[in-house]
């Protein structure tokens, strides 16, 4: 049914493209990437693994209150060796007096700079920093906007097919008080299983606040997830950044975090860092701590450090990056992750479920050639 939405929003596309001026520019971007990741086990054996992605976007001119936009993603598939295909962007918004609407496939985020959301739609949509897949839905967005600091959003997402009961859902309202980003949002999941039966569907009301103390950047989340309303759990977020310009121009920049929530929630919420074993106690709470910091060497060249550790059993993933702009559209780029702790820890090397193998360390090196 999944494809059934896209050649729908394919035709209303095509029909509103019919409507564009001869005289109007489509142009066409992206980016293409080609890298090499380097994996290294716990015993000190590397594997290595190309990887190569192309993004492309069709940038069309807006017209009577109308935007389209396109964007696929081509990747290569590195337990397959095959290339995967996803539409990231495919929608239409029309802009009404009072209200803009969109339907299409979207991105959808509910991000506030944070390094890790528990109170995003789609919990895991971006991590440090990054997107992820999850951050792109089949979708209806109406977003209405009450005043010029205050605004409410309605979705309705169809992650497996058109069938009503397979609606995901939610609201959120955002205003500014004294300076203060505020949001508050619900979140109800589809109403089944994976197996398409009726189930209790979960839930969530969260709630973020982002704002400014001195020459601090201060922000924090709080959710509630829940089945039935009675008996639910807790997640918290709370955080904080600082920038320093020299008079080179050049910039540092600091952020430190702090986040509970419960520990078969980290999978969707850590993305692809989600290397765990199935067996965590599901009833207990995670506590991680995290860190940014990032330096603009030049105008050309940053390097970066993040750090994410789990307080109950120290284990630490450290991921430092370098990037490099070696001309207007050649880019290139060099991460790190090191996992370390003990044996079966959070974040520590060792085998997942008894299965598959977390890794060492893994180091991808390659370039972006931007058009």
């Amino acid at each position: 049914m999944k494809k059934y939405f896209n050649i729908i929003i394919l035709f209303i596309i095509f029909f509103f493209l019919g409507s564009i001026p001869i005289s109007a520019k489509v142009d066409i971007g992206g980016e293409l990437t080609a890298s090499l990741i380097n994996i290294i086990d716990n015993e000190g054996n590397i594997s290595a693994y190309p990887q190569v992605s192309l993004d492309l976007e069709l940038f069309i001119p807006s017209f009577d209150n109308n935007q389209i936009k396109s964007a696929a993603y081509m990747t290569t598939n590195l337990a397959t060796g095959q290339f995967d295909f996803m539409f990231k962007k495919l929608y239409l918004k029309h802009k009404f007096d009072k209200l803009q609407l969109t339907v299409g496939r979207q991105p959808i985020s509910w991000s506030f700079g944070s390094m890790l959301n528990p109170v995003d739609f789609t919990p895991g949509a971006m991590v440090m920093d990054e997107e992820t897949g999850s951050k792109y839905l089949n979708a209806i967005t109406a977003y209405y906007p009450i005043n010029w600091n205050s605004s409410i959003t309605g979705i309705a997402a169809f992650p497996d097919s058109l069938e009503f009961e397979n609606v995901k859902w939610g609201i959120r309202g955002r205003t500014n008080l004294e300076g203060y980003d505020l949001t508050l949002n619900y979140v109800r999941e589809a109403d089944t299983d994976n197996n398409g039966l009726s189930a209790s569907a979960d839930q969530r009301i969260g709630f973020s606040a982002k704002g400014d103390l001195g020459p601090f950047g201060i922000y924090g989340a709080m959710g509630y997830n829940f089945a039935e309303l009675n008996n639910g759990d807790l997640s918290f977020l709370m955080g904080g950044d600082y920038s320093y310009y020299f008079e080179s121009g050049s910039k540092i920049y600091f952020q430190v975090e702090y986040l509970s929530l419960k520990e078969e929630r980290l999978s969707s919420l850590l993305g692809s860092l989600a290397l765990l074993d199935s067996s965590l106690d599901s009833e207990s709470n995670a506590h991680l701590f995290l860190t940014r910091t990032s330096y603009d060497i030049n105008e050309f060249s940053a390097i970066s450090l993040f750090t994410i550790s789990s307080l109950d059993d120290y284990s630490t993933i450290i991921m430092p990056n370098y990037s490099n702009q070696i001309s207007n559209s050649l880019t290139f780029n060099c991460n790190f992750a090191y996992f370390n702790g003990k044996q079966n820890t959070l974040f520590g090397p060792g085998l997942i479920g008894g299965i598959q193998e977390k890794p060492k360390m893994t180091i991808e090196a390659g370039f972006i050639y931007s058009f």
